[in-house]
């Protein structure tokens, strides 16, 4: 399992998440999520908090796997990343969202 201290490295750089790895590479499970994102009585995200700003995981289709992370920057630039599994099975994050609050 990573630590908060760890990075999870290959989505925006480096940035503390705490997610446990997957059969496949780059696959995370959503570690003691807190926050019900969609409000329908089930917790899938989990928020993340450091110095530079804050890392938001979520898990939006209840699988267990985080298929949405979302970081915000202390200054208020903010990008998001969703995974993609690729032919031979690996998965890589993509970027999907960016901009500045």
């Amino acid at each position: 399992m990573m630590q908060d201290e760890t990075l999870l490295a290959g989505i925006g750089g480096e940035h503390a998440v705490t997610v446990e790895e997957g059969p496949d590479a780059r696959d995370f499970a959503l570690v003691e999520p807190t926050v019900d994102l969609d409000g329908d009585g089930i917790v899938d995200t989990r928020v993340f908090q450091d110095a530079d700003g804050m890392t938001i995981a979520s898990d939006l289709d209840e699988d267990g796997w985080v298929d949405h992370i979302t970081r915000i920057e202390e200054d208020g630039s903010y990008a998001a990343w969703e995974p993609r599994r690729e032919a031979d099975g690996t998965v890589r994050w993509e970027p999907v969202d960016e901009g500045r609050l």
